[in-house]
């Protein structure tokens, strides 16, 4: 074997060789991007406001996304470091606010519906008729008085802003998360980072032994696959 080695470098297949039988899968370090999709969580406080569950059931909502990115970073010294975007904060607020207002409108057509009326033996469209019943527009009223759309910054802080140590091997990682370790397997093709599910715990016992991939610090990062982007 060394004999074989020594010839490939000799040939000059050096570098091929070293990848080939002494480097480590390193395809995972630098920084990669996710978005975090916050339609559900907007949807779900509407509903709740509403306080009929019959005509609720039936609300529709337009497909405005809202999303918050997050950005996780693997260095080569054993650490790691996952953020949350908060200069897109006030764009992902905004586009929950045009979210519930889609909600909004079609919450009270169906209740001109249950009615017997609606807008075009009316007149009027929906938002004309908020304008004349409250004076203001539904997105207005919404903000003053509406239910809150989004967790607040400082929450979603709390939920997605991680770092620690890691290690990696066999595309598995081990990350250290909430003074807890995570197994994860993982595999990276391309511009692409994905997560697949929660690993065997194959590493030493630096990191502390591993938690069952059902432990609830796992469902609140994100649930699997969950795929990252190259930035």
């Amino acid at each position: 074997m060394v004999i074989f080695l020594l010839l490939i470098i000799l040939t000059g297949g050096g570098l091929l060789a070293y990848k080939y039988f002494f480097a480590k899968d390193r395809s995972y370090i630098g920084s990669w991007e996710r978005e975090i999709d916050l339609r559900g969580y907007v949807m779900e406080e509407m509903n709740a406001w509403f306080s009929d569950p019959s005509i609720a059931a039936n609300v529709s909502f337009d497909d405005t996304p809202v999303t918050l990115k997050v950005t996780l970073t693997f260095t080569d010294d054993g650490k790691f470091n996952e953020s949350i975007d908060e200069s897109g904060y006030s764009e992902a607020k905004a586009a929950a606010n045009a979210l519930a207002v889609s909600g909004l409108r079609s919450f009270l057509e169906k209740r001109l519906e249950s009615a017997g009326t609606d807008t075009e033996s009316v007149g009027k469209s929906i938002d004309e008729l908020i304008e004349e019943a409250l004076s203001m527009s539904a997105s207005e009223y919404l903000e003053k008085k509406g239910p809150i759309l989004l967790p607040p910054l400082d929450s979603l802080k709390e939920m997605y802003n991680i770092n620690g140590t890691y290690e990696a091997k066999d595309n598995t990682v081990k990350r250290l998360v909430g003074g807890k370790s995570i197994c994860e397997i993982y595999f990276v093709k391309d511009e692409y980072l994905m997560f697949t599910g929660s690993g065997e715990d194959i590493f030493e016992k630096s990191l502390g032994e591993a938690i069952p991939g059902t432990d609830t610090v796992l469902k609140m990062l994100y649930d699997y696959p969950v795929v990252y982007t190259k930035k």
